[in-house]
């Protein structure tokens, strides 16, 4: 009996009977796995931070950075939110000195 190499090549999508999520060549059985909801109507926290530093004077992107860098975030979704509040951080850091010294002509 000769095995079928058809098989091997499945997309992840459909199995060996033509539906359902494959994995490593063998059909998926069980519940599918659901991930909980983020908080903040479906955005996380990072970005409700960012959205909220363009307000509050950039007090809420420090908060994301140091979220970030000083703590462990289980949820892989909530990270892209906390870099761009750290980027944002770091741009404020530098525009916002320049921008309250250009008056004054300290170069």
């Amino acid at each position: 009996m000769e095995k079928s190499t058809s098989m091997l090549y499945d997309s992840p999508v459909s199995g060996a009977s033509g539906y359902g999520p494959v994995v490593q060549g063998r059909p998926v059985e069980g519940r599918p796995v659901r991930m909980r909801r983020l908080p903040c109507c479906g955005l996380g926290m990072g970005w409700l931070l960012f959205i909220a530093g363009f307000f509050l004077a950039a007090i809420p992107w420090y908060i994301g950075a140091f979220v970030l860098i000083c703590v462990r975030v289980h949820d892989h979704r909530e990270k892209p939110g906390y870099v761009a509040c750290t980027v944002a951080a770091i741009i404020a850091a530098i525009v916002i000195p320049l921008g309250v010294t250009k008056g004054t002509d300290s170069w």
